[in-house]
């Protein structure tokens, strides 16, 4: 196998919420009155963002499914350490595998954290509202139909209209003499992954409603893409 770079693209987009999403963060302790499930922010603005690794994760996820490329277990496709993986297998080129037998080279794909789009930020601090909402959630007893006495549960979420800036980098190698064609429908195919997230749903609870997101202003280096 013979690899030789060839050039880079940069992928960005504003990602705007539709629905409020919820990305965890830990908590190491528990108020009373206080949020039982809180957003991961910034450690220093406390600003909500969207962790890379979130992101490239659920459009591996989603791309899994979609290319038929999902382990037995559950587990995430190339994980199997006995399992066969061709070398243009287009999920492990572009997210990346530890499987010591595949000698495709090495991940296309990094997703950079997502943060708050600057001047849509700005607006929200000029005005004195919050980056976040507290939403109250019950059980409901599914006998006498009320919230049980076990007591509401409070999540905080990232509202509905907020904008993130998305960016992402993609590495085109040739391989094998191929001129990066194999890498570029690689690409193609982490585009249609955010068409699917839109269909789908970010962070948690997405069967509740959460996480429902807007691809906007796509581009590949200058070049405009449409998603959706």
């Amino acid at each position: 196998m013979t690899y030789q770079l060839l050039t880079t693209h940069r992928i960005t987009a504003t990602l705007s919420l539709r629905s409020g999403l919820h990305i965890g963060a830990g908590k190491d302790t528990i108020e009373i009155g206080g949020l039982d499930l809180p957003v991961v922010k910034h450690p220093f603005s406390q600003e909500p963002y969207i962790p890379g690794s979130s992101l490239k994760g659920k459009l591996r996820s989603l791309l899994e499914w979609a290319l038929n490329r999902v382990e037995d277990n559950g587990s995430v496709w190339g994980s199997n350490k006995n399992g066969q993986y061709a070398v243009d297998d287009p999920i492990l080129r572009a997210f990346g595998t530890t499987h010591k037998q595949w000698h495709g080279g090495p991940t296309r794909l990094l997703v950079r954290d997502a943060y708050l789009e600057q001047a849509w930020a700005d607006s929200i601090r000029d005005q004195g509202l919050a980056f976040t909402e507290e939403k109250m959630e019950v059980a409901i007893d599914r006998i006498q139909g009320k919230a049980q006495k076990t007591g509401p549960r409070c999540t905080e979420r990232v509202p509905a209209g907020t904008r993130f800036e998305l960016e992402m980098v993609f590495k085109i190698f040739d391989w094998n003499g191929d001129g990066g064609k194999t890498d570029r429908d690689c690409l193609n195919r982490v585009l249609e992954g955010l068409k699917l997230l839109e269909r789908d749903a970010l962070g948690g609870s997405g069967s509740r409603g959460y996480g429902r997101v807007r691809v906007d202003h796509l581009k590949v280096d200058t070049r405009d893409i449409q998603a959706g």
